[in-house]
């Protein structure tokens, strides 16, 4: 992208930001896990009031900032959901967490492809920390819930076109 893609403008608010407030109406337990441009993240959590942690090597990947994020969390059900989705909708966040009745862990999905948040029962926190594999080899061998989404569970804005598209169709009420 160039610049943080988190911190870019969003509505009234920030890409994060819109992640915030989509996880506000549903919980107000929410852990930011940051690592490049730590400063301007941090910043923009505490405009939320929104704890944060440091990943100090976030540049190990994605699953080192996820692991860092369950050693900081209760032993409850949790969620992981990236920052930079601003399309996410609460009701997709809600209905994910919805289906822990039936399944231990829950994946959004939209048209087949499989998004996020993925929602954890409370048991697998222990069992994330101590696997040695990907994520997504630990949910290869979990029955895993899908639950139909809105397309924001899949719209990253990893690219500046994907971020115009995102900003498109938040224009456009979709």
């Amino acid at each position: 992208m160039g610049q943080n893609k988190l911190l870019l403008p969003f509505g009234n608010t920030t890409v994060l930001g819109s992640v915030i407030e989509a996880v506000r109406t549903v919980t107000s337990s929410m852990i930011i896990i940051t690592g490049h441009d730590r400063e301007g993240v941090e910043a923009e959590a505490r405009r939320y009031n929104v704890r944060t942690v440091y990943a100090e090597d976030y540049r190990k990947g994605q699953l080192y900032s996820t692991l860092k994020g369950l050693e900081s969390i209760a032993d409850d059900d949790f969620a992981i959901l990236p920052g930079d989705l601003p399309l996410i909708r609460s009701e997709d966040i809600r209905g994910t967490f919805s289906m822990l009745r039936d399944y231990t862990i829950v994946r959004a999905v939209c048209n087949q492809t499989p998004g996020h948040p993925v929602v954890y029962r409370k048991e697998h926190r222990k069992k994330l920390l101590a696997f040695s594999g990907t994520m997504k080899e630990y949910l290869a061998l979990h029955d895993t819930g899908l639950y139909p989404a809105s397309a924001g569970c899949i719209l990253d804005v990893d690219t500046p076109e994907k971020y115009k598209e995102a900003v498109k169709k938040a224009k456009a009420g979709d």
